[in-house]
C-alpha cells in the first residue's frame, strides 16, 4: 500500500523558504498564538515519547511461546521500528518544531528591527 500521507516536514519547511523569500507573511498576532499552540502540542508530544519509550521496557511475561510472540508485537509497535510509536513521534516533533520556526521568525524579525531601531536613535541622539 502506498503512503498517501503528504510530507508534512517538507511542505513547512518549503514555507519557510518561501517567507525567507518575503512571499509568505503571517500576521504577528497570529504568529504569535500558532506559536503558543505548538509549543502546547510539543510538549505532549514529547510526554507521549517519554510514556512510548517506557513501553520498550520489556518485561518478562512468561515461558509461553505465544506469551512472548505477543509481548515482541507490542515491543515492535513501541520501538524499533520505522513504524513504531517513537518513530512516530519523532516526526510529528519535527514538523511541529519546523511550524514553529516559521512562527517564531517573525518575533526575531520584530525583535531585529526594534534592536536596529533602537541603535539608530541612540545614533542620532546627540551626546549629553
Amino acid at each position: 500500500m502506498a503512503d498517501s500521507q503528504p510530507d508534512l516536514l517538507t511542505y513547512w519547511r518549503d514555507l519557510n523558504a518561501q517567507a525567507d523569500e518575503g512571499t509568505v507573511a503571517i500576521p504577528a498576532d497570529v504568529a504569535a498564538k500558532c506559536d503558543a499552540a505548538c509549543v502546547t502540542y510539543l510538549a505532549h508530544l514529547e510526554k507521549m515519547q517519554i510514556d512510548a519509550l517506557a513501553l520498550a521496557e520489556a518485561k518478562d511475561w512468561g515461558d509461553l511461546p505465544s506469551a512472548q510472540a505477543l509481548r515482541d508485537k507490542f515491543l515492535a509497535k513501541a520501538t524499533g521500528t520505522d513504524r513504531s510509536l517513537d518513530i512516530i513521534l519523532q516526526q510529528h516533533i519535527d514538523v511541529i518544531e519546523s511550524m514553529r520556526m516559521l512562527f517564531r521568525r517573525y518575533f526575531d524579525e520584530t525583535e531585529a528591527t526594534d534592536t536596529q531601531t533602537a541603535a539608530n536613535v541612540t545614533a542620532l541622539t546627540p551626546g549629553s
